[in-house]
């Protein structure tokens, strides 16, 4: 077991010359077998070595005599020992977190924390191959894709601290047999026998049966693992240079990415984007997010309707709008309440619900090349009888188009220019008694189109507000 783990941790660059390491010591063979063999190398290399303990406080005195086993085998040893008690039970009722995920938390915590005091010493866990195995099996089980397939890191990185594996290419029998002829007398969890818990259940019934089939069982999932685990990341350094390219806009709470883009990638890319876009979002937080999520999105993105919307867990939706996509946060979206307003002829009208206002003026008609295409529209001042008014968008709404002589809906006329519905209630429409006369920045009506003769015009302009 010695060779093979300083094998493992010189083949993947585990530790170098001098590192300071926290072993994370549960009282188990696995740890204590870590503990001892790192400890009969770090004359060799030069390590800096101490343990950290926590009792879970899940089995009364067995938990305490555990601690206690710890504390003397480190004083044997000559090695730091850092113990916490933790009322994890507690922890569950508070949370609602299960108590294999809650131990988890706390241990880590505390593993961060030892590992800060220490200057940033590397955290060493006793995770070996038979471990592998039963993760992936277990992931295979309840659903999973090759990220999951990929088992344990050898080592990953976790709030600055690095977390490291050394013993996943051991095999339990091998550590079994390493604690025997040491002379160590490492503690035995009664709880690693119980069926309660689905690990328990592959580790004590399936695992035997695969080995009657192959003896390696265990050393091939080590090997699985590890070229799922390069071919992985391969996938993801695609996946993340291919998603840049498709970007439209991107901040904290919002991706958009542009659809037909997206639609010229490889199945595979586009299923990995849609998961990178949500685990930015989400800050990596994507437990709840499976399978059918993304394939629901994927949907959306391909589909030929060009308008979708799906909420998913963690209050995030994703929008289509025509050739946009958009990964945002769920807002309650305040309705903007019914509005019209009377224009002062000349002046400007602020509109409060939408934030802008319209200025009407005379001027002539040179006027118009210093506006912004689509801010404005020009009317026949004599033709003009009555008020202007500036409202919402209302239901049945119609207007005659210039250039046409029916009228048409001007829900309609949105659609046709392809305005995201979320917008199209931000869009005010220019009226008079009877006519609908101008849709800002989409199109005007054939009512008042000033004459060719005419040297003044009346000028309505949709201005930003500056209030």
């Amino acid at each position: 077991m010695l060779e093979q783990l300083k094998k493992t941790i010189q083949a993947h660059g585990l530790l170098e010359t001098g590192d300071a390491i926290v072993v994370a010591v549960s009282g188990g063979p696995d740890s204590v077998a870590l503990l001892h063999a790192l400890t009969r190398l770090r004359l060799e290399f030069e390590y800096t070595i101490a343990a950290a303990h926590v009792n879970h406080q899940f089995r009364g005195e067995e938990a305490d005599e555990d601690s206690r086993y710890v504390q003397r085998l480190c004083q044997e040893l000559a090695i730091p020992c850092f113990v916490d008690s933790i009322d994890v039970p507690q922890l569950i009722e508070e949370t609602g977190l299960n108590p294999q995920e809650a131990a988890r938390q706390v241990r880590y915590r505390f593993l961060r924390q030892v590992a800060g005091e220490m200057g940033g010493a590397k955290v060493a866990t006793a995770h070996h191959a038979d471990d592998q195995l039963e993760t992936m099996v277990m992931r295979l089980v309840r659903g999973t894709g090759i990220e999951g397939l990929a088992g344990i890191p050898l080592y990953r990185s976790e709030e600055g601290i690095e977390i490291i594996r050394p013993l996943l290419e051991v095999t339990r029998d091998q550590i079994e047999k390493y604690c025997e002829e040491e002379g160590l007398s490492p503690r035995q969890d009664a709880s690693n026998w119980s069926d309660k818990y689905l690990r328990n259940r592959i580790r004590r019934h399936w695992i035997p049966l695969m080995r009657e089939e192959n003896p390696h069982v265990a050393s091939a999932a080590v090997h699985l693992a590890g070229v799922l685990r390069e071919e992985n990341d391969y996938m993801r350094q695609e996946s993340v240079e291919k998603l840049a390219s498709i970007i439209e806009e991107q901040n904290t709470n919002t991706i958009i990415i542009r659809q037909n883009d997206f639609l010229t990638h490889h199945l595979a890319l586009q299923r990995r984007m849609i998961k990178l876009i949500l685990s930015y979002l989400l800050k990596s937080d994507i437990k709840e997010i499976g399978y059918a999520h993304i394939e629901s999105i994927r949907q959306i993105i391909e589909d030929a309707h060009p308008a979708a919307c799906t909420h998913l867990p963690g209050g995030l939706q994703v929008r289509r709008e025509y050739q946009r996509v958009i990964f945002s946060f769920s807002s309650v979206t305040n309705s903007i309440p019914p509005y019209i307003y009377s224009l002062d002829i000349p002046g400007q009208t602020y509109i409060s619900e939408i934030g802008q206002a319209v200025r009407c003026y005379y001027g002539d008609r040179d006027e118009r090349n210093r506006l912004a295409e689509g801010t404005f529209a020009m009317f026949d001042p004599e033709s003009v009888k009555g008020k202007l008014y500036v409202r919402q968008r209302r239901a049945g709404d119609r207007m005659v188009p210039l250039g046409m002589h029916g009228s048409k809906k001007v829900k309609d006329i949105l659609i046709d220019k392809k305005i995201p519905r979320q917008q199209r209630d931000q869009i005010p429409l220019l009226t008079d008694d009877e006519h609908v006369l101008w849709i800002p920045g989409v199109r005007r009506s054939r009512w008042h189109v000033p004459k060719k003769e005419a040297d003044v015009v009346l000028y309505v302009v949709l201005e930003s507000s500056l209030l």
